[in-house]
């Protein structure tokens, strides 16, 4: 007997205000979240997965967990990869039994606790359960934030087997469609891996909900930032001009505040070099081509640490168009 459910055709649950369709000639695409983490082992799994298919999502951590979890650097690093944050309320709490007092209290909390990690409050909001409650006349006004619903919902916290998931994931299909899993799950690293092997042979891609890119982020992160912090960055894109393709994005390091930041990345399938410095903006860019990449077309990129101490974080990966 099957175990999945779903919400009736084209009726996102949870209210959802952020479900996008792509223009008819570019490819689909899927918006992964993960809700209830971070986990202290699958959460940074699932960030290496992500990665190996060029692929960012949305994710939704309580505060409580995440502020209990991870540090403002853990958490820097999954955004540096392209990925974003939202408030999934401090508790888990189902807000249709709170009072709208206590309610906006629980999101404020969560909000909060993502800012002093994250440098910047968020600007969606997923609802445990997907039950609102009063607060849904409170979001936008008073919180700031855009209600994120979801369009499939795999149940992956009741074990289905993977292809019984897989399955109902192409009864659900659309462009843009919002798939609902769970970072705290052994079992949503296999679905994660299916999901993201079958659909990206098909053309998909997999890319975060737009309205979870809080507006002025990069300023935000980048003034948390201190002298002996990590830097912080993003790839944003590619764009194409004069017959070639250019990566490019930002990165910040409070030890070089006037920019000239090293950017490397994994060029030619040789040993990651440096392509590319940051400009007084901090903006950098580089040209790149499939075949600069693996044999996937991947390109991953790092922005240097100037520092005297620490890594040199990843700024993520991304596949390259064929062509």
């Amino acid at each position: 007997m099957a175990v999945l459910s779903s919400v009736a055709a084209g009726e996102p649950a949870g209210g959802s205000e952020v479900v996008r369709a792509s223009g008819a000639d570019t490819a689909p695409v899927m918006h992964l979240s993960f809700d209830d983490g971070p986990h202290w082992l699958f959460t940074p799994m699932l960030l290496d997965l992500l990665d190996d298919y060029g692929a960012r999502a949305s994710f939704f951590p309580t505060g409580e967990t995440i502020v209990a979890r991870w540090d403002a650097a853990t958490t820097q690093d999954l955004l540096n990869r392209g990925h974003t944050v939202g408030n999934h309320t401090w508790g888990h709490s189902d807000l249709s039994k709170l009072s709208v007092d206590s309610a906006v209290a629980e999101v404020v909390r969560a909000s909060a606790g993502l800012e002093a990690l994250a440098g910047f409050r968020p600007s969606c909001f997923r609802a445990p359960y997907g039950e609102v409650g009063e607060l849904r006349s409170r979001l936008g006004a008073d919180l700031g934030m855009s209600l994120a619903g979801w369009t499939a919902d795999p149940q992956e916290w009741r074990d289905p087997p993977i292809e019984e998931v897989l399955t109902y994931l192409r009864s659900r299909e659309s462009d843009g469609m919002v798939v609902l899993l769970h970072d705290r799950k052994w079992l949503t690293l296999h679905i994660a891996q299916r999901v993201l092997a079958d659909y990206s042979a098909r053309g998909w891609e997999f890319e975060p909900l737009g309205a979870c890119d809080a507006a002025g982020a990069q300023g935000s992160r980048m003034a948390s930032r201190v002298s002996g912090d990590l830097p912080v960055g993003q790839v944003e894109g590619s764009a194409s001009g004069d017959g070639s393709t250019w990566l490019e994005g930002w990165a910040f390091d409070a030890d070089l505040p006037q920019g000239g930041l090293p950017i490397r990345a994994t060029v030619n399938r040789l040993e990651p070099a440096i392509v590319a410095r940051t400009t007084e903006d901090h903006r950098f860019s580089f040209p790149v081509s499939r075949a600069s990449g693996d044999r996937s077309g991947r390109i991953c990129v790092w922005a240097v640490n100037v520092g005297a101490q620490g890594h040199d974080p990843s700024l993520g990966c991304r596949i390259l168009p064929a062509g």
